[in-house]
């Protein structure tokens, strides 16, 4: 059941051509550029994390972009229908969010490609699987906090949300700018974030390093706490 809902749900994202342009353009233009600027990233840990980073925002971008889609899908009644179906709430939500996971792979792979085949970034073949790996499903607790958005939010509001969300958290989450060169308290918040932990995870396993517990940690609580608010969102998005 849960299958043949995620390849519908696939179906109708994928005819949004300029949705997947988009997500793929920024993090590929942005990474082309910033590793190159002023003589680029000076070592291989800061190609990694330049790469981890752009990479990952190119994910949070796919994933943020799709709760528009996710509340004209509200608007147009199609929450009402899938109410109708014997398809229980968590399928719905585990689809929706398993989709918008899926548009997030063009840009995670675009960047690592340009990684290795440009920037020079050597990893083990191990090393890269796991990175692509981590990068994709490390974006889970973001596409929840998307879909949740998407059904409690309508039209204008959740395309604002949506943007705010992408950039906030991009800023502070350290994906554009490395968290060292942050004010103190700001780095502080930035431990907290998601986005975050989320990169943190995806450096350290391409540089081979110990994966941190606490890292593993806060990721997890946000993966909970966003799954449940995205269900929360659900409920009231059919009842609305």
């Amino acid at each position: 059941m849960l299958l043949g809902y995620l390849r519908l749900e696939l179906r109708r994202t994928v005819r949004d051509s300029g949705f997947l342009i988009m997500s793929l353009i920024a993090p590929v233009a942005l990474y082309l550029l910033f590793s190159h600027l002023g003589g680029g990233p000076s070592s291989h840990d800061e190609q990694v994390r330049n790469m981890a980073g752009m990479a990952g925002f190119g994910a949070l971008g796919a994933v943020m972009n799709s709760l528009g889609g996710v509340s004209e899908d509200k608007r147009a009644g199609w929450l009402r229908q899938l109410r109708l179906t014997p398809l229980p709430p968590v399928t719905v939500v585990l689809g929706r969010a398993i989709t918008s996971m899926t548009l997030a792979l063009p840009p995670v792979l675009a960047v690592t490609l340009l990684g290795g085949l440009v920037n020079g970034v050597h990893l083990s073949a191990a090393e890269w699987a796991g990175t692509v790996g981590v990068l994709w499903v490390g974006i889970a607790p973001i596409s929840m906090l998307a879909i949740g958005c998407g059904y409690l939010l309508d039209g204008a509001k959740a395309q604002s949300m949506g943007l705010v969300s992408y950039l906030l958290l991009s800023v502070v989450g350290g994906l554009l700018i490395d968290v060292k060169n942050f004010p103190h308290w700001l780095g502080q918040v930035s431990g907290w974030t998601p986005i975050n932990r989320y990169k943190q995870l995806v450096s350290d396993l391409a540089l081979g390093h110990a994966l941190s517990t606490t890292a593993l940690a806060i990721l997890l609580v946000w993966s909970v706490a966003l799954a449940v608010f995205a269900a929360f969102g659900y409920r009231r998005g059919t009842t609305a």
